[in-house]
């Protein structure tokens, strides 16, 4: 309802908030892109003026106006926990910022009140908590000693691995080993192994080669399909990994530029087709204990965008996603096949115009969990991809997608800290309903218990310098191209 009211506000009334404008005349870049953004704005285009008025923040870093936009548009939207992010950062730019209108005066001085304070048993039961929600990737072939601290305090509940981390057999095997040995709770090892191009464990490495998806569709082969999971599945288990961030069940939609096209990674454009050999690979890959991860809900083939380098907006109708796109969802759901979901960084205006899949909680409460009956894990896909941090700043996004209903949020580069106090911060403001962190920690837990990882052998691990916890972490390249 309030956001009803707030978008048929007067037109004038609007204006009101866009009388600020970027330094050095609209000669400038930045100006022109923040003028076209306050014309989106007025016309209540509200995804396009954000990202007009975030690229007038990169390049004007210095202007508070940008962050204020913003803002107005989080708050229009009915997204207060964003607009707060934004509303301080332009407060700090400049406090004199006005003009904020009437109904925002309140946020203003909100966003200025420090978070309640915890009692230390409270914290440690929080942060234990959120770690097991937090999956980071991890450095080169070697734990170093910063990550090794986060990974003891408990605070990184699964890790992902890339081609960088693996030379052999033998080699990832033991760093895996040391991983796991490393955490207090034992940690989901995810890889994407689906075959084809993207697949982590190679020839080259002591492994055998796996056939693209789309390879294996064109057999139609149902018994094929099982032992192409199966293999999945050994390889994974033969090293110590335990989550493979796989199958695709993106229905081929006839374009080459589509990231899933471009690298042969749909098992076809037949949406009962591709739930029935899905359905097998997962049973092979449960057959290993492996989890197997349907990705990437509901659809990355709408859009030829790549979410690696730019946000993706789909026009497909609801009515289409549900007999199309959602079919091998519904499919492998409706047979008790699936206990992860990946979700994917494209916009459906016609479900939810504001949000991506992977931040919008129409997308995962009311259609995969309400409307599909799933009650496994929700995955985000990579936040620091340039779909969600060119738009969002990590602490909006990660609060964002907790809210939204996501379990595990995977975050690559070295920034487990910052989502920790991010989301710290927001349970202890309110931002997040604690019950809403229970949730998500109890599914991670009972996955963990089905597939046998928390009986792992534990080993107490060294004790840590508490003082590696509050260095300051570099970030580093992580994500890959094909993922």
């Amino acid at each position: 309802m309030l956001k009803k009211c707030l978008i048929t506000l007067p037109a004038g009334f609007l204006i009101l908030f866009l009388t600020h404008s970027l330094p050095n005349g609209s000669e400038t870049l930045a100006a022109r892109q923040f003028d076209e953004a306050k014309a989106c704005f007025q016309n209540q285009e509200f995804f396009q003026a954000q990202r007009l008025a975030n690229l007038a923040r990169i390049n004007c870093p210095a202007s508070a106006a940008p962050w204020l936009l913003i803002g107005h548009c989080f708050y229009l939207q009915g997204q207060d926990q964003a607009a707060l992010y934004y509303y301080s950062a332009a407060l700090k730019l400049d406090p004199q910022i006005g003009h904020l209108p009437p109904f925002l005066a309140s946020l203003r001085d909100h966003s200025q009140t420090p978070a309640a304070a915890l009692s230390p048993k409270d914290l440690a039961s929080l942060r234990r908590k959120i770690g097991q929600m937090i999956m980071v990737s991890v450095p080169g072939t070697k734990l170093t000693g910063q990550k090794k601290a986060m990974l003891n305090a408990g605070w990184i509940g699964g890790v992902i691995l890339f081609n960088q981390n693996i030379q052999t057999k033998t080699q990832i095997r033991d760093y895996i080993r040391q991983l796991q040995l490393n955490a207090p709770t034992p940690l989901f090892v995810a890889v994407d192994q689906e075959g084809g191009a993207v697949r982590r464990f190679r020839e080259e490495q002591g492994f055998q080669r796996l056939p693209s998806l789309a390879a294996l569709g064109q057999t139609k082969n149902p018994n094929l399909a099982y032992r192409f999971g199966l293999l999945s599945g050994q390889q994974l288990k033969a090293v110590g990994a335990n989550l493979n961030l796989a199958p695709v069940v993106d229905l081929e939609q006839g374009s080459a530029d589509s990231i899933i096209s471009k690298y042969r990674r749909s098992l076809g454009s037949d949406p009962e087709l591709v739930a029935s050999l899905a359905c097998q690979i997962v049973r092979g890959m449960r057959a290993e204990n492996i989890i197997a991860t349907a990705k990437h809900f509901p659809s990355e083939t709408e859009s030829d965008a790549n979410p690696h380098s730019q946000m993706a907006v789909a026009e497909a109708p609801l009515s289409e996603l549900e007999n199309r796109d959602m079919v091998p969802y519904r499919d492998l759901i409706a047979a008790g096949s699936l206990d992860a979901v990946m979700l994917s960084h494209v916009i459906y205006k016609n479900v939810d115009p504001y949000f991506p899949a992977s931040l919008s909680s129409e997308m995962i409460q009311t259609y995969l969990r309400q409307k599909l009956g799933y009650q496994g894990l929700v995955i985000s896909d990579d936040l620091r991809m340039n779909a969600i941090k060119q738009y969002y700043p990590l602490e909006v996004s990660v609060v964002q997608a907790v809210n939204a209903g996501v379990d595990v949020l995977l975050v690559t580069d070295n920034l487990e800290r910052r989502v920790m106090d991010s989301l710290v911060g927001a349970v202890a403001s309110g931002r997040i309903p604690m019950k809403t962190i229970d949730e998500a920690y109890d599914r991670i837990m009972k996955t963990k218990a089905k597939y046998g990882i928390l009986a792992l052998k534990r080993v107490k691990p060294a004790p840590i310098r508490q003082a590696l916890l509050t260095q300051p972490l570099q970030a580093g390249p992580f994500a890959e191209a094909t993922r």
